[in-house]
């Protein structure tokens, strides 16, 4: 699936950017102070490592440790059958969970990856350090690309599932409910998902609790 550029919601006012101009539209419009009580943070980018369409941005304290961001990936684009995960600098040296924030250097990207059978791989970069107001959670989204639009194979009509079995052998595979009902594969399907872990292992994005509200609260 290859797909030039996308766009998503910034979480913070609800416009919608393009993945390129979000570093743009948040400097101008919600870098924090300096102000003593504010959270020292890092801002972050993760992306698929394959297909860079899913992609997020985030910031976290710098005395937070990648077990913490390792729960969030988990809940927002992971999470089906508890699999193990690990963090990788280049070179495949992996790096402890323990590990805190503040000793990544700026610029650094690490590589993730979600169960060692059929793997996630997701790219993080360490862009640069924020400052930002004392939040309820460690973890605040600040983007995430829109849902990508797939269409059902046989009526054109929106795509609410994938066939993995049709996946598999290189063939279209979405379809909606009703034509998925008399498809020959109709057991072998998963929900369309905004995640790089669609129609991967069992991966139905139940604990995704993140997808983009107006009624939002949009600052943690």
């Amino acid at each position: 699936m290859e797909r030039q550029m996308t766009k998503g919601h910034c979480y913070l006012c609800g416009a919608i950017v393009a993945k390129s101009g979000f570093l743009k539209h948040f400097s101008s419009r919600h870098s924090g102070g300096e102000e003593a009580e504010n959270q020292k943070c890092v801002l972050l980018k993760v992306e698929d490592a394959e297909d860079k369409v899913y992609w997020l941005y985030l910031d976290m304290p710098l005395t937070s440790t990648l077990k913490t961001l390792d729960t969030f990936l988990r809940e927002i684009w992971l999470e089906c059958c508890g699999h193990m995960s690990a963090f990788y600098q280049r070179g495949g040296v992996e790096i402890g969970k323990s590990t805190k924030l503040e000793s990544i250097p700026t610029g650094s990207v690490l590589f993730y990856e979600y169960d060692f059978g059929s793997t996630t791989e997701l790219r993080i970069t360490f862009l640069h350090p924020v400052s930002r107001p004392k939040q309820r959670k460690a973890v605040r989204l600040l983007a995430r690309n829109l849902p990508l639009p797939f269409e059902c194979g046989q009526c054109g009509e929106a795509a609410d599932y994938i066939c993995c079995e049709c996946d598999a052998m290189e063939e279209y595979p979405f379809f909606c409910e009703k034509c998925l009902a008399s498809h020959e594969h109709e057991g072998c399907a998963l929900p369309v998902v905004n995640s790089p872990r669609m129609g991967v292992c069992a991966y139905c994005g139940e604990y995704d609790g993140y997808e983009y509200s107006d009624s939002a609260e949009k600052e943690g």
